[in-house]
């Protein structure tokens, strides 16, 4: 019986390796060009789910936005094992937001 996994993870090889003893396609992209062409495949491939680290996300944003309105595939923006430069929570935030149809997430407002 073959299985294809149904997520996907595209980032620098530290990152990604580590999760396909989950059964998590892990597609290292050490560069932009590496990132879009994973990405691309991701999609393709029709990964129900795609982790991506920041540094692809900004890479692959274009393309990213364009699957926005779709169900599937799933992106989510994650930091990558180099440490965060905020991206990943803001876009998580503002996914948290567009679903629920507020701002559930504000800190520090008295509203």
């Amino acid at each position: 019986m073959s299985r294809t996994a149904t997520i996907a993870f595209i980032g620098d090889r530290d990152s990604v390796l580590g999760l396909r003893a989950f059964g998590v396609a892990a597609m290292p992209a050490a560069t932009p060009e590496e990132a879009r062409a994973a990405f691309a495949e991701a999609v393709a491939a029709g990964h129900a789910i795609v982790f991506v680290t920041e540094d692809v996300h900004e890479a692959c944003a274009a393309e990213i936005a364009a699957l926005r309105d779709r169900a599937l595939p799933t992106v989510t923006v994650l930091p990558g094992v180099r440490g965060s430069s905020g991206l990943a929570a803001k876009e998580i935030h503002r996914a948290v937001s567009a679903a629920v149809g507020a701002d559930i997430l504000a800190v520090g407002r008295n509203d």
